[in-house]
């Protein structure tokens, strides 16, 4: 399973999946109470689905266990996803594998180094991104 973010001719393939992946999707349903028959249910639209926050690292070096070897520093891989965020538009997050294929908005990115190894965890929360017909 492979993890990209991509914005317009710009990508980044995770080096280092994160553990788990999930994304929740919902409707709008309402219900009403109605005299004589108690309550009723209204099925909605779908509400814009949910990513729970993705947590990895950029690593500095290569690891055995990092899916490929030719990937970005860290620095640059927190100065991609700042640009994107800068720029005001949406991002795909494609998930390979599962046919996990969504136009997003990056909601937060939280990044920092730990434990001195010149390693660079992240957490990048995203949602849904829905484009509104002109």
């Amino acid at each position: 399973m492979e993890f990209w973010l991509i914005q317009n001719n710009d990508n980044l393939r995770l080096p280092v999946p994160p553990s788990s992946y999930a994304i929740k999707k919902a409707l709008n349903n309402t219900s009403v109470i109605v005299e004589g028959i108690g309550e009723v249910s209204f099925i909605g639209k779908p509400k814009l689905a949910e990513i729970p926050p993705i947590t990895s690292f950029f690593p500095s070096k290569y690891y055995s266990f990092c899916q490929y070897s030719t990937f970005p520093t860290p620095k640059e891989c927190t100065d991609l996803i700042e640009k994107w965020m800068a720029s005001g538009n949406p991002i795909r997050y494609l998930v390979t594998g599962i046919s996990l294929n969504t136009l997003c908005s990056i909601e937060d990115f939280e990044y920092g180094e730990q434990d001195g190894t010149g390693d660079v965890y992240f957490t990048l929360t995203l949602k849904e991104y829905k484009v509104i017909p002109s």
